[in-house]
């Protein structure tokens, strides 16, 4: 059975994830990001990696500056998903919306919770020069990153690494995780 999924995500972290879900039998009815921001001299306004991936996929977009409105809450409601997955968004999602019936909302964490919870767990895993790290998906509760873990990937964290090849090597982790929990999810 094909579920109907809202993606949540910003940055190029998210995009391996979203093209995952976008490419399963699973359909997406719309990809939450981050408000476009003005950038450098020029203040050229600048959409979020998944704002251009959703695009170039032709999946309906939507960019709140605030997910605590009757408006959102509402919206979601009409759209009736079934499970929204949650990327590296930027923003904590509101109890009321969390509180949705029948919706189920979970987060792909690079980390191995509970180490790491919060944002940049990606740059703390080498600034602290852990041997490991890797990818969790969680329930999210309205605690930040506090949610019981469903499942987790580890992989070992060497010397020469920097954060552009971590962050690539967990993307994509993550992006065979989250079809293997959606699965599970299914079931």
């Amino acid at each position: 059975m094909a579920l109907k999924i809202i993606f949540m995500g910003t940055p190029e972290f998210a995009v391996p994830i979203l093209k995952a879900i976008y490419d399963s039998n699973h359909k997406i009815l719309e990809v939450y990001t981050q408000p476009a921001k003005r950038k450098n001299r020029g203040q050229k306004i600048n959409h979020s990696q998944i704002h251009i991936n959703a695009n170039k996929l032709n999946l309906t977009i939507r960019s709140p500056d605030s997910l605590n409105t009757n408006e959102e809450l509402e919206h979601l409601k009409k759209l009736k998903p079934d499970l929204v997955v949650v990327v590296a968004y930027g923003k904590i999602l509101p109890e009321s919306i969390l509180n949705l019936d029948k919706v189920l909302f979970i987060n792909l964490h690079a980390s191995l919770l509970p180490k790491w919870r919060g944002a940049a767990p990606i740059q703390r895993s080498l600034m602290n020069l852990d041997n490991e790290t890797g990818v969790s998906i969680m329930k999210i509760v309205p605690r930040l990153d506090a949610g019981p873990v469903m499942m987790r990937k580890k992989i070992k964290i060497t010397r020469k690494q920097n954060y552009k090849e971590l962050s690539e090597k967990l993307s994509k982790l993550g992006a065979k995780l989250i079809l293997d929990a959606i699965k599970l999810i299914e079931s």
